[in-house]
């Protein structure tokens, strides 16, 4: 009886050593690591900065989790899948956030209105300078501005918030459109209306003021004054 306690232990101590043993010899150091996804150079160079800055540990011992929750901290990632591929390798898959505007200096905003700190400049992108809202209530004026704006054929290719709230934007056609604080889109569809009414009249538009209850000021290129217009019926 003792001797098969003994046997026992012995063969579960051998079993023991043989499993560390195989453990250390497949444990390799990280050699490489595959980096996919729709990024551009230099978000793939930020990418392989960041990973080789670390020290992971072997590719069994690698924590899987460690490792998507750096990549996620860069602020741009919004999924990442790391595996491990044999005998030292990482994959790493990322789906990144697409910005949609540019946030103040230096900064990005996502389709939901997240802040993001990109490596790339993207300098066609709308500039965004809002002074007291946040990013998604941001993005929600801009989502109705834009699709107003459309119907006149129209882009905004700038949103700007001042201290007191109020809002103007920069279309495409060069004109500065003020919004003011409230009735946003009421005020976006006159202003349609006026464009196109005006539109083809002589006189480039570079300003609308929208924020008169039933009218609009309107300043042409190379005037210094505004020129009131007022609709007694909206």
């Amino acid at each position: 009886m003792v001797l098969n306690k003994a046997l026992i232990i012995l063969v579960f101590g051998c079993l023991i050593s043989a499993a560390y043993f195989v453990w250390r010899n497949l444990d390799v150091e990280i050699e490489k690591f595959h980096i996919r996804g729709n990024l551009t150079a230099k978000e793939q160079v930020r990418v392989a900065d960041l990973l080789a800055e670390q020290e992971f540990g072997g590719i069994l011992s690698v924590d899987l989790d460690e490792v998507r929750l750096l990549l996620d901290g860069m602020g741009w990632t919004r999924d990442v899948t790391v595996r491990r591929i044999w005998p030292a390798t990482l994959d790493i898959s990322l789906v990144k956030e697409t910005p949609v505007a540019r946030w103040g200096e230096g900064m990005f905003i996502s389709p939901a209105g997240n802040l993001l700190e990109l490596p790339d400049a993207y300098p066609k992108l709308p500039s965004f300078e809002v002074g007291i809202s946040s990013p998604r209530e941001a993005m929600k004026v801009f989502r109705l501005v834009s699709h107003l704006a459309a119907l006149s054929q129209q882009k905004v290719i700038a949103l700007r918030q001042d201290m007191h709230g109020g809002w103007r934007v920069t279309l495409s056609s060069g004109v500065e459109v003020f919004l003011g604080t409230g009735r946003l889109s009421e005020r976006m569809q006159r202003f349609n209306k006026v464009f196109k009414g005006l539109k083809g009249q002589g006189g480039a538009i570079t300003y609308m003021d929208l924020r008169y209850h039933n009218g609009v000021a309107v300043r042409y290129k190379n005037s210094a004054e505004d020129e009131v217009l007022v609709a007694s019926n909206g």
